[in-house]
């Protein structure tokens, strides 16, 4: 693949790390700069260490691997001219001040939906290969290796706009904002739901096309729930695989879906009515552990259809019926439970790096936001008379997305509008996006925000009055 000098060549020249310290460190953190247009490293020895940098451009570090040592990383251009964004992927060994193009490997290799992943002890860098195609994984020591021996050609950029298309990066961007991912309601292969947006099933229970989605590293997980399967898309749309999951439950009745977490090689999915969590390998599509609440004080969870991770990686489990949060660690003997906490608030599902929880108080328009300790960060007032809000996630910087649901008046039938607040723990707002007030059909969780801050709201469409059955479903990006 074809890259231009102008993007690449300024990034070596500010490489720290020297051919001649060969001696291994040990890097204990890898982060952005403070105005974006750097990243930085941390080792045991000395911190602040310059990486990558320059002023025309912005890096969002995507993914990284659990030693520091690799990384993905998002360039972006400070200032935006006219048309799409130029963006590009890069992927970098630390260590080796190494930048690695894998087309140069393979031609038939991208970036773009492509991830770290640890098996067996080893890092991997599992590389999309295409639509319908299942993924490669490479050792990355092997990777880097390979990278070695390739040889890549810098082109310079030429003024011409037929020029200019010709050596364009091939590497697909993340999007701004808009339409991501547009999936028809329908019977055949590529529809979800069966045609229906819900189905009745015996005793009073139902069952939602798309109860829930989850977004990481790049990723959107997609429920079918009517067709048993997780559908997997990249953040620019394009399919990657199928994940299915078991049609029954434990005794016999219909596997009912609600909510989904993913961490890395497993997914966590929320069973209602049978109460319990499938612990799914994303890979092998085996199910790894079915936690069924034995191991609790009650010995079984009461009603359960709402889940989390936090950034331990622990398994957060709300029990509405009990009103008790459930904390469970996954280690290498399987998943345990940690602990057992009150539980009576969503708010509790979200946890900063630090373990801290958040609540909000609404009193008319005034919204007080605090810490656990009842430190209060901020305030905010609602555009309606009325409203109340709860806190849905805390990004891996620790910014706070707060959804709102607001109303003419205390009490009012139907809310108004709807708002994401984006809040830095200092109090500042650092954004305040209108989302639907409702996703149009029955869903548990329809606004999600991935690790870096990514914000996704999922609704249904019509194709006339929202009184008639809608005919698809779309996800869209709005930060």
């Amino acid at each position: 693949m074809r890259r231009s000098l102008y993007y690449c060549v300024s990034l070596f020249l500010l490489f720290t790390l020297s051919c001649s310290n060969q001696d291994k460190i040990v890097i204990t953190s890898v982060y952005e700069g403070e105005n974006g247009r750097a990243v930085f490293y941390d080792t045991d020895k000395e911190k602040g260490n310059l990486f990558i940098s320059h002023n025309l451009y912005l890096y969002t570090i995507l993914d990284k691997t659990q030693d520091n040592t690799w990384i993905i990383v998002e360039q972006a251009p400070v200032i935006a001219e006219e048309g799409r964004v130029e963006t590009e992927l890069q992927l970098y060994n630390i260590p080796e001040s190494k930048q690695i193009f894998l087309e140069d490997i393979d031609p038939s290799w991208s970036l773009y939906g492509s991830y770290f992943v640890k098996k067996a002890g080893i890092d991997y860098l599992a590389i999309a290969i295409g639509v319908g195609v299942e993924e490669v994984s490479v050792p990355l020591d092997e990777l880097l290796e390979k990278a070695k021996s390739a040889k890549h050609e810098y082109v310079e950029s030429a003024a011409t706009e037929e020029t200019e298309q010709e050596t364009e990066p091939e590497i697909l961007s993340e999007i701004e904002t808009g339409e991501v991912v547009l999936l028809e309601l329908g019977t055949e292969e590529d529809q979800i739901g069966q045609g229906m947006a819900d189905k009745q099933l015996e005793g009073g229970k139902s069952i939602y096309a798309v109860p829930s989605f989850a977004a990481y590293k790049n990723r959107l997980f997609i429920i079918d729930a009517i067709n048993f399967r997780i559908l997997v898309y990249d953040y620019a749309g394009n399919f990657i695989r199928s994940i299915s999951y078991p049609e029954k439950s434990e005794d016999g009745s219909v596997n009912v879906v609600r909510d989904i977490c993913v961490d890395e090689g497993v997914l966590y999915l929320a069973a209602v009515y049978s109460n319990v969590v499938y612990v799914e390998d994303s890979e092998t599509e085996d199910i790894i552990e079915i936690i069924t609440g034995s191991d609790t004080e009650k010995g079984k969870f009461g009603y359960v259809d709402m889940i989390a991770l936090d950034h331990e990686k622990n398994l957060l489990i709300s029990d509405y019926d009990y009103n008790i949060l459930y904390v469970y660690k996954k280690g290498v003997d399987g998943i345990h439970l940690l602990k057992s906490l009150p539980y009576t608030e969503i708010d509790q599902l979200a946890f900063d790096t630090e373990g801290n929880n958040y609540s909000t108080v609404s009193d008319g328009q005034n919204v007080t936001v605090s810490d656990s300790q009842g430190n209060v960060l901020g305030s905010f007032l609602y555009k309606s008379p009325t409203g109340n809000s709860h806190i849905i996630d805390i990004d891996d910087n620790n910014v706070i997305y707060i959804l709102t649901k607001e109303a003419a008046a205390p009490g009012a039938q139907y809310d108004e509008a709807s708002y994401l607040k984006v809040i830095q723990q200092d109090g500042t707002m650092l954004d305040d996006i209108p989302v639907p007030w409702w996703p149009g059909g029955p869903m548990t969780k329809y606004v999600v925000v991935d690790g870096s801050g990514n914000v996704f709201v999922g609704t249904f469409d019509f194709e006339g009055s929202e009184d008639e059955p809608p005919t698809g479903f779309t996800i869209n990006k709005e930060r």
